[in-house]
């Protein structure tokens, strides 16, 4: 189901049960597209204008609000900010918006700060900062961030998008040593460093 904006081509995605809140409430007319690129209401109260998000509606009044220590907000699924079905809104934190959102390589990548003649990686973890170290190129950085972020979160569209030879480089040289169980429990000598020629 849909719902027209004024100032806009765009429709409102609608789901029955949300689209029969609107009627009961008088609300199917006068959405307009923002600027922000959500459906809003606008009127004047108290000679102040008061703007109306709907999907900010529904989730206050169909979308149970877990519980938490930090500030919330409603997060469109799919990405579409006009797919106001209920199905597609959820709560969520500042920083669970922040790994939604596709990494934007500007100068440097997500996480990844100058530091000197190098690149810190840091990741921030429910408002924890995590300290990932400092790297030769911002590649390295990033991929610590990738590898950490996976760990934590699964994947989400915050990670670094990476050429691919540094991808490869990376899956060869992360790859585990190939010992045996036995191997690792055994008193042999450790093996000679390949850079010193020491043990």
């Amino acid at each position: 189901m849909h719902i027209s904006l004024k100032n806009s081509d765009k429709k409102i995605k609608l789901c029955r049960k949300g689209f029969k809140f609107m009627k009961k409430k008088g609300l199917q007319e006068g959405w307009r597209l923002h600027s922000a690129g959500y459906a809003v209401l606008q009127f004047v109260k108290h000679g102040k204008i008061k703007t109306l998000y709907l999907h900010k509606i529904f989730a206050d009044e169909f979308i149970p609000k877990p519980e938490s220590k930090s500030r919330l907000f409603v997060r469109m699924i799919n990405g579409n900010k006009l797919d106001c079905r209920l199905e597609n809104l959820e709560w969520a934190t500042m920083s669970e918006l922040r790994r939604q959102q596709p990494s934007q390589n500007n100068q440097y990548y997500r996480g990844v700060s100058k530091d000197g003649n190098r690149y810190r990686a840091v990741l921030y973890d429910q408002g924890q900062r995590v300290y990932l170290g400092v790297f030769d190129t911002p590649e390295q950085a990033a991929i610590a961030y990738n590898e950490e972020s996976l760990k934590r979160f699964g994947v989400t569209e915050s990670l670094n998008k990476l050429p691919k030879s540094e991808e490869k480089e990376n899956t060869e040289n992360s790859m585990p040593s190939p010992l045996s169980f036995d191997d690792e429990q055994s008193d042999a000598q450790p093996p000679t460093n390949r850079h010193t020629g020491r043990r």
